[in-house]
């Protein structure tokens, strides 16, 4: 028995020590990857060029709400020189700006029409506008508003699919894939391109059902859940603290060795109190030797 204890000794040193190890590169590669994130600021350079591009979005927006074509092609065509010139490394991903170039070249061929229409000029336009303030205003951009909005959507699928309404469904399967695709450019510069990639599949899938028949009720309730949580990573209603300022440890490193150090001395003295116990023998009785109060 006395062996088993020292056993047991050894195995909590050794798990004391692994722990405290562990800890200490976590918090080493959490420290590295906080700092590597933070570190980047974008060039005066690169905020005079992106400032503009958001005013001349502002002005496109407002030209397309006036109905004003001519205005709002000539604001198009600046948008479309000064796109180049940014330097966008450290402010979006390879797709986001892919996704901005897309949404200009979408609006000029709206503009561009021989039947324009007025709701699909004013709609490219708050796509162009909405991912300019993106580039902006990284950690407040507009396209959060729509938060509500594409929440009322889901409430809306879920509500007609529970009363197997076909026709709120298909409804709001159109509501949901309009809205997504107003913000969709925004969410590519904001957002990973693998969720936005998620929300496109999710979008479609209840699109199809909506179109289609057998268990298209029971499909769109069981995608609901899993659309809502996708929804609340990409608004950040559970990572508030990745655009929200929030008290920070002086000194990671320090609490994380001092905490592997308390784990070593407590299972240490566990053992140690195992090992003097009874000269280091565990006593054993049987439930018939038990006696009240023991």
């Amino acid at each position: 028995m006395a062996g088993k204890a020292r056993r047991w000794r050894r195995f909590g040193v050794w798990l004391a020590l692994s722990v405290s190890l562990m800890l200490v590169a976590t918090g080493c590669g959490k420290g590295e990857s906080t700092k590597e994130t933070s570190a980047y600021r974008p060039s005066a350079e690169q905020v005079q060029k992106t400032e503009l591009l958001g005013r001349t979005a502002e002005e496109l927006y407002q030209k397309a709400k006036q109905g004003d074509v001519p205005g709002s092609l000539m604001a198009l065509q600046q948008l479309s020189d000064q796109i180049p010139k940014i330097r966008f490394e450290g402010l979006t991903s390879i797709e986001g700006m892919n996704a901005l170039t897309r949404a200009v070249t979408d609006a000029k061929r709206v503009f561009n029409a021989v039947s324009f229409k007025p709701d699909e000029g004013l709609v490219a336009a708050a796509k162009i506008r909405l991912a300019a303030d993106a580039l902006t205003h990284p950690h407040t951009p507009l396209w959060l508003q729509y938060d509500k909005l594409l929440s009322d959507d889901v409430n809306l699928l879920e509500k007609a699919a529970t009363d197997k309404n076909r026709a709120e469904v298909r409804r709001g399967a159109a509501l949901l894939e309009q809205h997504i695709g107003i913000i969709r450019p925004s969410l590519l510069i904001s957002r990973s391109p693998t969720d936005v990639e998620k929300l496109d599949s999710f979008a479609t899938f209840i699109k199809l059902q909506a179109q289609g028949e057998g268990e298209l009720y029971r499909n769109v309730l069981n995608a609901v859940p899993p659309l809502r949580g996708l929804l609340d990573k990409l608004f950040l209603k559970r990572e508030t603290t990745a655009y929200l300022p929030y008290p920070e440890p002086q000194n990671p490193i320090l609490w994380i060795v001092t905490l592997g150090s308390v784990i070593l001395a407590s299972l240490g003295f566990a053992g140690w109190r195992l090992s003097k116990k009874n000269g280091g023998l565990v006593p054993v009785r049987r439930p018939d030797q038990e006696t009240p109060g023991s």
